[in-house]
């Protein structure tokens, strides 16, 4: 199994902050993404922008992935004024 966590809007869009998906073997984040927008397809909106991190550490799409990863999802944040 591979544990999703989703922030803010993507919370919002998937209406869940974490689910489990079944993971065979390696594979990248970028191809559970996909997987993800045929499910949530507006997701599709934020793959340019997406800030990814893989068991906490801050990664890309491109990283791979193994059963028992976690892999956290967040939209791009910006700051506020003072």
């Amino acid at each position: 199994m591979l544990k999703l966590r989703f922030f803010a809007s993507l919370k919002d869009l998937t209406g869940e902050s974490e689910m489990e998906v079944e993971l065979e073997g390696e594979t990248s984040v970028r191809e559970v993404f996909q997987q993800l927008k045929t499910r949530f397809p507006r997701l599709e909106k934020y793959e340019p922008v997406l800030l990814v991190a893989v068991n906490q550490e801050y990664s890309d799409l491109d990283s791979l992935v193994s059963p028992g990863d976690e892999v956290s999802f967040f939209p791009p944040v910006s700051g506020g004024t003072r």
